[in-house]
């Protein structure tokens, strides 16, 4: 058994990383046990190479649009190859850089299966079928940061051959002619987006009434809007009976209450759950609830000096939300007494325009009882937008009516997944919509339009009309 470690963390994703590094910055002997890659999935297997595809479908979108700059080109070709060479680049560049830099702190990385077999012990790679005892490594803290396994939906023929789910998605060289995609989370509107701008014919199916669920209902309708208009067949309050074989490799999306079929290439229908299986938890006493771990706002679990982040606990599975939850859990394994703000917990969407969004929505302050404000402004008079011929957006931001604390804002624009930090710095600060009009924005720039926004809380937007 190797020296006792302040900190043992079981999975080298966004949020073990982040809390290995905070540990040993506070001088902390740490460990990372990883079974795969450092980085973790979504660096590997979903934000890093799904955004890289949205770019290249963006940029392929932006070329077509040439003629209205002036610029005379011919339809662009794509080539496959060359897009996931260098895309498999970039993510071997950022593998490499996580290790090294673990490494240049002093952590110790063991690549294996974790477990725990008690509640200051790991155990790597215990062999199963020999009955031998893997190595042991002796904690006073433990970090569960294992992630999200996939796993099917549970609809009849998802086992057929071209069911797919995001990470085959991602790795297509071919395009399929035409693809149906089960759900609208961020991740499949973006793939829809993709595909679609490569050439296939797209159908999103969402059994709720409302696209991305989470969202704000106007900035959602307003992104569905934008999506069929483009081409992207939209069903929605349409729930999934079955899968079917076609003919040939087709495959029969066969919607319930007799609604219709829908043909398709390939279908996209998969869902991810929390990745705690195997992990000797649950003989430990952690509480959990549908594979999830349970956890407070310091990380703690119900076992004293187990934590658990990220995709591995209750709640949505964002990467930076893993990122800051991992600073939390290191410093509070190293005897600090930190907490999580999920108040101003951005999301966001890396569609065209791009969609964020970070604190309440009408609707939820309304159920919380806040009597709120709102201020909204188009994008359409926004002078950069419309020298970016991006026009169809809207910035609305939401503040508490008796103080005009701002409780949220919601934001389909271009630049919103940077913009929309603005506001999150503005909440920490627990700013009001007059401290905010207070901001001076870059001219041309969409942020003109968050200050124009917060005015239009209190009725002062110098460039909204009078109707």
């Amino acid at each position: 058994m190797v020296e006792i470690q302040d900190l043992v963390v079981i999975g080298g994703g966004s949020g073990g990383f982040s809390a290995a590094m905070r540990a040993t910055q506070l001088g902390g002997k740490v460990t990372v046990v990883e079974e795969a890659h450092y980085g973790g999935y979504c660096m590997h297997k979903a934000c890093i190479p799904s955004k890289f595809l949205m770019t290249t479908a963006r940029l392929m979108g932006r070329i077509r649009k040439a003629g209205r700059f002036g610029i005379q080109v011919e339809e662009p070709t794509l080539d496959m190859d060359a897009l996931h060479d260098r895309k498999n680049l970039i993510i071997e560049g950022l593998e490499m850089g996580t290790e090294q830099l673990l490494a240049d702190y002093g952590v110790t990385l063991i690549k294996g299966r974790g477990k725990l077999v008690a509640r200051d012990i790991v155990e790597v790679n215990p062999s199963t079928s020999s009955g031998q005892s893997g190595e042991q490594i002796k904690a006073r803290n433990v970090l569960i940061a294992t992630g999200s396994a996939p796993a099917q939906l549970p609809i009849e023929g998802v086992g057929l051959p071209g069911v797919i789910g995001t990470e085959e998605a991602i790795e297509l060289r071919e395009i399929p002619p035409r693809i149906a995609i089960l759900g609208s989370k961020p991740w499949h509107l973006e793939l829809a987006q993709y595909f679609h701008a490569l050439g296939s014919e797209v159908t999103l199916i969402e059994s709720g009434p409302q696209l991305l669920p989470e969202a704000d209902r106007e900035i959602s309708q307003r992104l569905g809007k934008l999506l069929h208009d483009a081409g992207i067949a939209i069903k929605r309050g349409v729930s999934v009976e079955a899968l079917r074989q076609g003919d040939g490799d087709s495959l029969i999306v066969a919607l319930a209450e007799g609604k219709g079929e829908i043909a398709a290439d390939k279908v996209l229908a998969a869902r991810r759950l929390p990745n705690t299986a195997g992990l000797g938890l649950r003989q430990l006493g952690v509480e959990m609830e549908h594979g999830a771990i349970l956890v407070n706002e310091a990380l703690e679990t119900s076992v004293p000096h187990i934590y658990a982040l990220g995709d591995a606990t209750a709640g949505p599975m964002w990467s930076h939300k893993a990122n800051a939850e991992g600073i939390i859990s290191g410093e509070n394994a190293m005897g600090l007494n930190s907490r999580m703000n999920y108040e101003i917990l951005p999301r966001c969407l890396y569609t065209w325009p791009e969609v964020a969004w970070v604190g309440l929505t009408e609707e939820q302050a309304e159920a919380q009882g806040i009597e709120v404000e709102v201020g909204k402004v188009p994008t359409a008079i926004n002078p950069y937008a419309m020298i970016l011929d991006e026009t169809a957006g809207t910035v609305k931001i939401i503040a508490c009516k008796k103080y005009g604390k701002i409780v949220g804002a919601h934001i389909l624009a271009p630049g919103a997944v940077n913009l929309v930090n603005v506001v999150a710095v503005a909440m920490l600060s627990e700013a009001t919509v007059g401290e905010l009009m207070r901001f001076i924005p870059m001219h041309p720039s969409i942020g003109e339009a968050l200050v124009d926004a917060a005015m239009d809380v209190e009725k002062r937007s110098l460039h909204l009309p009078q109707w």
